[in-house]
């Protein structure tokens, strides 16, 4: 899922499992409104956001996150947009918006907020309207992503929004580090704890408590994301391995299949991105 040959996606996404992205980041802006069945867990740098039913989250582009979307309940419905950065940024002049605080950040609004504005029904209309003639569409789309940006920025401004449930400062630590050195081969969960200065025991079962994934399995997939982009651009196999701080060649590949299905050269395949 996510933006691919399109500038804009408005979509309803039902979990019926108890399904759990793992940490990742996408060059678009993300809006996500959960409007029935489960809270919705994420874990962002550290905190953790519960995003209730009639709650509504910003993510900005290229932040990571990850989350789980049934913790309360058996099912999980979310309407969400997905916005690429060079419209949302235009959206965004044209509604005389350069300051906007929130725009750099997480921001949770609160449901009364949500309600009185009636998010949802500006989501299903936003919805509707990429059915429109392409020309008129792009014009009503603007005006309705406008609304929502000035709706966003009057609540922002009341104070209407919700703080994370928690915050921990070692794992906020953990993930900034990770994040800016992952393509190191050398980084593991030691070499990590001795950065920070924690016992590796105290760091491991604090991440995980935070993060809902054990370090290992972050640094993976922070490692697989950077492989993934370097694969659609063209990189050679071995060479998306190498920059991408995997340290094994021959690990790296059985990874690659468990966790996607195909081989690297298959996904380099299929998804390298045309000149």
């Amino acid at each position: 899922m996510g933006l691919r040959n399109t500038k804009l996606l408005v979509a309803w996404y039902t979990n019926q499992k108890n399904d759990q992205s793992v940490v990742h980041s996408h060059p678009y802006h993300e809006l996500v409104l959960p409007i029935g069945g489960s809270t919705v867990r994420y874990s962002i740098d550290g905190s953790v956001y519960l995003v209730h039913v009639g709650e509504l989250i910003y993510f900005p582009a290229q932040i990571y996150h990850a989350g789980i979307f049934n913790i309360d309940n058996d099912h999980s419905d979310r309407l969400v947009i997905q916005i690429d950065d060079a419209l949302w940024q235009a959206y965004r002049r044209n509604a005389n918006l350069k300051n906007a605080a929130w725009m750099h950040s997480i921001t949770v609004l609160d449901p009364d907020v949500c309600n009185k504005w009636d998010f949802q029904s500006l989501f299903v209309r936003m919805a509707q309207s990429l059915e429109l003639p392409a020309q008129m569409r792009d014009i009503v789309f603007e005006a309705q992503v406008s609304e929502m940006m000035l709706l966003i920025t009057l609540a922002t401004g009341s104070g209407q929004t919700t703080a994370p449930s928690s915050t921990n400062v070692l794992v906020q630590r953990a993930v900034s580090y990770l994040q800016a050195h992952y393509q190191d081969p050398t980084l593991t969960t030691v070499k990590l704890a001795q950065e920070l200065y924690a016992s590796r025991e105290h760091l491991s079962r604090a991440f995980k408590e935070c993060t809902m994934e054990s370090i290992h399995s972050y640094l993976t997939h922070l490692r697989m994301q950077h492989c993934r982009k370097a694969l659609e651009d063209g990189v050679s196999v071995l060479n998306a391995c190498t920059e991408s701080g995997f340290p094994d060649y021959s690990s790296f590949l059985k990874t690659f299949r468990r966790l996607y299905g195909i081989t690297p050269a298959e996904y380099r395949s299929q998804n390298r991105k045309k000149v």
